[in-house]
């Protein structure tokens, strides 16, 4: 059996948005983050569930915030006006993006402004430059955390370090179904369920950013053991263990640490304290390389320097 990964950029909107704003050099895009995980309260209205539930379709970051808060969300897809409404009562700036006839189109909203700009390849990075400095007065107050703990921290951290050698890049909070690839077998119960983190080829090495594998992030001992939680867990595993998916998954362990299970390796599973990132670093590395080759979705590795 082959898996095939899951491209996370497929269309020409998608491309303009990672083009033009993966430039920034103090930040950085995540891609299909689930949108309810943008709100510091995640919101309760029955009739925006299903729109909550699925991912605008990036989130630009700062490099230098733990938190990984919203600076500017891109939509790609027509969002409803409830949708729109919660970006502006929440003050979290977002752009509307699309290209047609070779001319990019930003459409750009804050609370009591918009404004929308048509640009060709002359007036890009004015446009560029113009919105980032639109959304930067904007308050951190009511943006979610789209690193939520010292695991994720320390994991994004211990990927980051080997990142360029390997060409991947991380995303955070994406709805499993966009990490796996929506295919017939994949069961409805968790193809919006959210991955706390994926890995993917960045859009420079592979221009589709191809998903080299989630991480499932748990460090609450009781979500580990709640019934419903069980359940989509195991029906998440069986998944990925009949389609030969690569997957991590990182639970509460023993003595205050976290223990690391890989979905294709026959290695014991392994247990490390949150904060050890030299050991993270090895760990992981050794399984986005074996994951890198499963998918055969990115570069050949380098060798390591001497």
């Amino acid at each position: 059996m082959t898996y095939q990964p899951n491209r996370l950029i497929l269309e020409s909107g998608h491309r303009l948005v990672v083009e033009h704003f993966a430039r920034t050099s103090d930040m950085r895009l995540t891609l299909r983050p689930a949108r309810k995980r943008l709100f510091s309260q995640e919101p309760k209205l029955p009739s925006l569930q299903v729109e909550l539930n699925k991912p605008a379709f990036a989130a630009m970051v700062p490099e230098g915030d733990p938190d990984g808060k919203p600076y500017l969300v891109f939509e790609t897809d027509p969002v409803s006006a409830g949708i729109r409404d919660l970006y502006r009562n929440a003050d979290i700036p977002f752009i509307e993006a699309d290209q047609a006839g070779g001319r990019g189109m930003l459409r750009f909203e804050r609370p009591g402004f918009s404004a929308k700009l048509q640009f060709d390849d002359r007036g890009d990075a004015t446009a560029v430059e113009s919105i980032l400095r639109w959304a930067e007065t904007s308050s951190a107050q009511n943006k979610g955390k789209l690193i939520r703990n010292e695991v994720e921290r320390t994991i994004a951290s211990a990927i980051k370090s080997f990142a360029d050698e390997l060409g991947l890049a991380t995303h955070h909070h994406v709805p499993f179904g966009y990490a796996a690839g929506y295919r017939p077998d994949l069961p409805r119960t968790i193809a919006r369920h959210t991955i706390e983190m994926a890995v993917s080829i960045r859009p420079e090495v592979n221009v589709g950013a191809p998903v080299v594998m989630p991480i499932r992030v748990e460090v609450d001992f009781d979500s580990v053991g709640d019934p419903e939680n069980v359940e989509r867990d195991e029906c998440v595993a069986d998944f990925v263990c009949s389609v030969g998916m690569p997957m991590a998954a990182i639970q509460p362990g023993d003595n205050g640490k976290f223990r690391l299970t890989y979905s294709l390796a026959d290695s014991e599973d392994m247990q490390l304290k949150s904060d050890d990132l030299k050991g993270w670093r090895g760990v992981m590395k050794d399984i986005c390389s074996h994951a890198l080759e499963v998918t055969n979705a990115g570069l050949t590795l380098s060798p390591e320097p001497t």
